[in-house]
């Protein structure tokens, strides 16, 4: 058997161990490959994949063929790695107990001994150097910079570049040059090619030099759009094709307009129309080729909607179910309308799969039949964080799914930390009425030690939420009841603040978030307002309006370094009302990790003249931060906080202004990024602290 053979052998091996995998096969067995000369933990890595690869758990003994197809896989691998050049020697004892070893390439030149069977081999590796890119140059390369097309070689620039980032072998050349060669043709030049023109390396280093030849040809634009469409079907808007003139050509531009042209038709009730673009390309002008287009249209027949039905639903409201597909019988069948009813009723939650399937009744009359499997009726999550001021955090989540058959659920949530206890109970109701409102009732209490009282809520809230479409944002409109208490009160204000009080409220919110990832976002920007009225004629004891506004915007300053910014104001009034009634927590009490960092929480609040803190009534943050990529899920980060602060109206929009800059460093992670950060306050007060180090999770705004 040749090495390519013994190759395809592997393959089949490595499908028929995924599969044994995936139905949980076990067996016992004895026999066993270890690995040595990959560092501790990959060694053990590279034993368990062995095992599951080659089923070693079924087996008591181990071939020739079976050691060669286990030396083959470490090889491939640690050639994908970057070690183009490793050393692999098998050792094993023969049936006569002699203990012997001998080294395997990649090509097999020396097979092992035949016949042979052994219980137990040790794979010896040295790995040898780890080939990576140096140097990357282009030639004929135009319609991208060089630092942009190197990203389709070694990744995005890091501060620092770590091996890993730079890695070359065959395979991963092949690839990138693949790569490269597609994104030049979605730019337009359809007939681009890119090959090696030179490839240097070093054996004894590693280091690899490339120099890629990149030849662009004539760049494609669409000269001309037409559509021939056969019955008598509707033509699609002429404004609409005309503004596709003009692009650059290329097969992303013809599935583009494909599938723009089906769900045109779709929306009019041909869920079989079927799209065939031609193209005639032109010769080549200038450096450019005009590119004539023809979009066949086979509309079908148009069909109506018969009636939708339900399967699976064993302990759902069927109601429920139609209210979220919105269909009437008898209206045009529409394949858009249904895929969103889909997507509707999988956001429920309540469903581990939702299947849709269209039944004809006759030709001009189709049934949709939505198939659901119902899911989990509850879940338990089990919660935990830190910051820089409550510290150690934990705590549980408790959720119930589809309660009353409906796709109501609710979530009990109850959260410990060094300085505060919280729960919270929410019981939400989706698409309330049939319309687009969310709506959802609340009950929550908290006890929490800020820096200079400690503060008691408790109250209960409903609200609803609905999607402002026109700007792709949410509102929302709730009215709440609470009672605040305050203990340990240490304030400048502690002779005239209310020690306990009720308060009701109206609240409405507004948000527009456009950042690409609202964890870690790179681009983007995301706007929110933030409004509450309470007022004795909703049922309290006290009167005031608070509003908060904010913004952010993230954008990319090259490859690797991104701009973070942000501002947020703040504002409590007391209007028709005696302004020492308004609740201390009302107030606003600035610092900490998501603030002014300089400051631990609540320490950049104003301060009287003894030095005892004094909620503000405005405040108005500026936060600047550039971040920089050091490795793949590291970065640094320099910032600057500005802050103005005022505790009396009078003085609107602040009467002092504290600010701050320093340094963090941040590590990517599922749930955002941990940050390490620390803030130097260059214009303290009096008892301000000179500089402030936070451990948090998550992006500041």
């Amino acid at each position: 058997m040749n090495a390519a053979e013994r190759r395809g052998r592997c393959a089949r091996r490595l499908g028929s161990a995924l599969l044994a995998l995936a139905l949980g096969a076990t067996a016992a067995g004895e026999a066993t490959i270890k690995v040595d000369g990959l560092g501790w933990f990959d060694d053990r890595e590279a034993e368990r994949n062995l095992a599951l690869l080659l089923d070693l758990p079924k087996r008591e003994t181990l071939d020739a063929g079976q050691l060669e197809d286990a030396a083959l896989i470490l090889l491939s691998t640690l050639n994908d790695a970057g070690y183009l050049a490793p050393e692999l020697t098998v050792e094993f004892r023969d049936a006569t107990g002699e203990q012997r070893e001998q080294p395997v390439d990649a090509a097999l030149s020396t097979p092992l001994p035949r016949p042979l069977e052994v219980t137990e081999a040790r794979m010896r590796i040295k790995e040898g150097p780890r080939f990576q890119y140096r140097q990357i140059d282009f030639e004929g390369l135009t319609a991208l910079t060089p630092e942009a097309a190197r990203t389709f070689f070694r990744g995005e620039p890091m501060l620092i570049s770590l091996p890993r980032e730079r890695l070359h072998s065959p395979g991963r050349l092949a690839r990138s040059l693949a790569n490269l060669r597609e994104e030049l043709r979605q730019r337009g030049f359809a007939e681009a090619r890119v090959r090696v023109a030179e490839l240097r390396s070093e054996a004894a280093t590693g280091d690899v030099r490339l120099r890629v030849a990149v030849e662009e040809g004539p760049e494609h634009r669409v000269a001309s759009l037409e559509c021939a469409v056969q019955a008598d079907a509707p033509q699609p808007p002429a404004t609409a094709m005309a503004d596709r003139v003009g692009r650059p050509w290329s097969a992303l531009w013809e599935q583009d307009l494909a599938t723009w042209l089906r769900q045109w038709y779709f929306q009019r009730g041909y869920p079989d129309v079927q799209v065939r673009v031609r193209t005639d390309v032109r010769p080549a002008v200038a450096g450019g080729r005009a590119v004539a287009v023809v979009a066949e249209i086979a509309p079908g027949p148009q069909v109506r909607l018969g009636a939708v039905h339900f399967t699976g639903n064993a302990r759902t409201n069927e109601r429920t179910l139609r209210r979220l597909v919105r269909a009437r019988d008898g209206e045009l069948f529409n394949p858009v309308a249904f895929d969103n009813g889909q997507a509707r009723l999988s956001r429920l939650g309540i469903f581990r799969s939702v299947e849709m399937t269209a039944v004809p009744v006759d030709d001009a009359t189709r049934d949709m039949v939505y198939e659901v499997v119902e899911g989990r009726r509850e879940e338990l999550s089990l919660l935990a964080g830190w910051g820089s001021y409550e510290q150690l955090r934990g705590g549980f989540e408790w959720r119930h799914f589809n309660l009353w058959g409906r796709a109501h659920t609710d979530n009990l949530q109850v959260v410990q930390s060094m300085k505060s206890s919280r729960g919270r109970y929410t019981y939400t109701v989706p698409e309330l009425f049939g319309t687009t409102l969310d709506g959802s009732a609340r009950l929550f209490g908290l006890h929490r030690e800020e820096l200079s009282f400690t503060r008691d809520e408790f109250g209960g809230n409903v609200s609803v939420q609905w999607p402002w479409r026109a700007l792709r944002a949410q509102l929302t409109t709730g009215y709440t009841l609470q009672r605040f208490r305050i203990t340990d009160n240490e304030l400048a204000t502690e002779p005239t603040d209310l020690k306990r009080t009720n308060s009701s409220s109206i609240n409405f919110g507004f948000v527009r978030d456009r950042r690409d990832n609202p964890l870690t976002p790179r681009r983007g920007s995301r706007l929110f307002a933030q409004l509450e009225l309470a007022s004795r004629w909703l049922g309290g004891e006290v009167d005031y309006q608070q509003l908060r506004l904010g913004a952010s915007y993230h954008t990319t300053l090259g490859a690797g370094r991104w701009l973070h910014a942000a501002a947020v104001h703040g504002l409590v009034l007391t209007l028709g009302a005696d302004d020492r009634e308004l609740p201390v927590s009302v107030r606003f009490f600035p610092g900490g990790a998501d603030s002014i960092r300089g400051y631990n929480e609540g320490e950049a609040a104003p301060r009287a003249a003894n030095g005892e803190f004094v909620g503000a009534k405005s405040y108005l943050q500026l936060n600047v931060e550039l971040e920089q990529a050091l490795a793949a899920n590291w970065s640094a980060v320099a910032f600057v906080d500005a802050l103005g602060i005022a505790a009396r109206v009078a003085d609107y929009p602040f009467a002092e202004e504290l600010y701050a800059a320093g340094v963090g460093v941040r590590y990517r992670t599922p749930i955002g990024p941990v940050r390490l950060e620390y803030g130097r306050n260059l214009n303290p007060r009096a008892g301000d602290p000179s500089g402030t180090w936070h451990l948090s999770i998550g992006m500041p705004f």
